[in-house]
């Protein structure tokens, strides 16, 4: 009887390491960005505004910073049914930037757009592909000048943030879409840079 009851007591013992065995791997096997992007889910929540320091420093991504900006008027980064866009989900902001990318000739200009929520950040960039696609909106150069049909455009959403960027020849010229460096020029800018340090960055709280 006291070998089985010692027996049982072990047994409970070893149940319950490996329920809290369990429990750690399936803590450690969550998204980080998923815990720490509530500090960075609403602008109420992260009411700092961005700046051009935090965002676009020299040398930012690798490239060549020419110019950036921070502007409260949104609109100003993007033309047509975009900017109704913006107005109706409480943009405050938009920091802008062209970089020049290295042995390439090719311009990128960038963008970080201050929406009110995560809602509102996943609403706008839903709308952004067709109005891209139909020529009812699409984001600016930063003369203002709207950008040719058929550039190139990518976006990502994170947080109550919108990401853009536009990429173009030197002379603002559309770059062929078969381009290969395009893709690496986006990701590189929008997820390595843009998303997982500056506003990484911002959810940490460092």
């Amino acid at each position: 009887m006291h070998l089985l009851t010692r027996g049982l007591a072990a047994l409970i013992v070893l149940g319950i390491c490996v329920m809290l065995g369990f429990l750690i791997v399936s803590d450690e096997g969550r998204d980080p960005a998923a815990a720490t992007d509530r500090t960075i889910a609403s602008r109420a929540a992260d009411p700092s505004p961005l700046t051009v320091a935090e965002t676009f420093p020299a040398g930012a991504a690798g490239y060549q910073v020419e110019k950036a900006v921070a502007e409260t008027d949104c609109t100003v980064a993007v033309t047509g049914a975009l900017r109704s866009e913006l107005s109706g989900y409480g943009c405050s902001q938009a920091v802008r930037a062209t970089l020049a990318v290295p042995d390439s000739g090719y311009l990128v200009t960038a963008g970080v757009l201050n929406l009110a929520d995560t809602q509102s950040a996943n609403a706008v960039a839903d709308r952004v592909r067709a109005l891209v696609e139909t020529g009812d909106g699409s984001f600016t150069a930063m003369t203002g000048a709207q950008i040719p049909s058929g550039t190139p455009v990518g976006w990502r959403a994170r947080g109550h943030y919108l990401l853009y960027c536009v990429i173009t020849g030197p002379a603002g010229e559309p770059v062929p879409s078969g381009e290969p460096l395009l893709g690496q020029i986006t990701s590189n800018l929008l997820d390595d840079y843009l998303s997982d340090l500056v506003l990484a960055r911002r959810a940490s709280g460092s």
